[in-house]
Parts: C-alpha cells; sequence; structure tokens
C-alpha cells in the first residue's frame, strides 16, 4: 500500500490475481480450491516469506568471519560481485538489495532496459515508476530488488522474462560490452 511502491491495496491485486488463470492452478493446487478471499493470497505471501533464509547462510557466515570454506570459484564470484561486474553498486552489502546505505531509507531505482522476452529484440512496455512520476527519466525504472535466495525466486526480472540465473547473466554481460541494441 506504499504509495512510494505500488499503491495498491490487497484487494486490487487480489482481484487481478485470480483473473490469472496460471495463479488460480497454483493456489488450487496448494489450498485444494478456488480462492474465495483475499486471505488465502496473504497466507499464501506469507508462507513463501517465511520460508526465505534468514541472513545465516554459509556466504553471510563466510564475509563475517565466521567460516572460511568458499570455494575458489565461490570466491571468485564475491569479486566480481564486488568489483568488475559492478553488481554492488546497485544491490548493496550486506543485504544485497537496494535499501540505499547509511541511513538505508530510501530505495535504488535502475533504467536497465529489461527486453519484452528473452530473445532480447525488444524492450518491455511497462513503464516502471513513469506512472508516479510523470517525467521521461523515470520511463522504465523499477525499483532494485532483493537478490537474496535468489535461487529460489524465480522468474527473474519485473516482467519475469528470464527463467534462469544464467539467462539474467547473459543479459547483463551482453548489456555491459554494449551488444544490446532494441
Amino acid at each position: 500500500m506504499n504509495k512510494d511502491e505500488f499503491n495498491t491495496e490487497i484487494h486490487q491485486f487480489y482481484n487481478k490475481i485470480l483473473t490469472d488463470t496460471t495463479y488460480t492452478k497454483m493456489v488450487i493446487d496448494v489450498f485444494g480450491h478456488v480462492p474465495s478471499k483475499n486471505t488465502e493470497v496473504i497466507r499464501a505471501i506469507s508462507s513463501y516469506i517465511s520460508s526465505l533464509k534468514g541472513m545465516n547462510s554459509r556466504f553471510d557466515k563466510n564475509i563475517k568471519g565466521e567460516e572460511d570454506n568458499f570455494t575458489a570459484s565461490e570466491k571468485n564470484g564475491v569479486n566480481l560481485f564486488m568489483g568488475k561486474a559492478l553488481c554492488a553498486t546497485c544491490h548493496f552489502m550486506p543485504l544485497t538489495n537496494g535499501t540505499v546505505p547509511p541511513f538505508y531509507s530510501e530505495s535504488e531505482r535502475e533504467v536497465i532496459g529489461v527486453p519484452k522476452t528473452n530473445k532480447n529484440k525488444e524492450l518491455d512496455t511497462d513503464l516502471g515508476f513513469y506512472w508516479k512520476y510523470n517525467q521521461l527519466l523515470h520511463k522504465g525504472m523499477f525499483k532494485t530488488p532483493t537478490i537474496r535466495n535468489i535461487e529460489e525466486t524465480a522468474p527473474y526480472m519485473h516482467n519475469g522474462v528470464y527463467n534462469s540465473l544464467e539467462e539474467v547473466m547473459n543479459f547483463y554481460n551482453i548489456r555491459r560490452r554494449g551488444w544490446l541494441r532494441f
């Protein structure tokens, strides 16, 4: 309901979810019946959120110096994330989300040019934060999400265009090289 985020009450998005047969089928698979009220959707979201791991992963323990068991490949990945790949310039440590340090009171937003499909041929038409500010610089701007538990949260990007982390990495690699042209 945050006016700076979705600016939507639960009832508005609940009704939208019920019109999507994919979501309706998933809710039926979980609850055994067609959803009759928004509490089932709230329960599903709450169950999902509570299933995510906290800040006690092997990654966290290594970063805090409690363990020293990163593989050479994992060390390379952390160094890429923090350095050359520039991931940490938007996904801030230690939460790996877009809440801007040092006060963590505002969220990072970026215009990255998310494609419409995983073929990377044309931009998605979602205007992002443009709806709120009505200024061209906000067109296609989206909040930087956390990437904690990312292996459990497919599909990826605001429009679910990528089904694998490899597709996401490929997108960023070709963007950085300037090969992606819409």
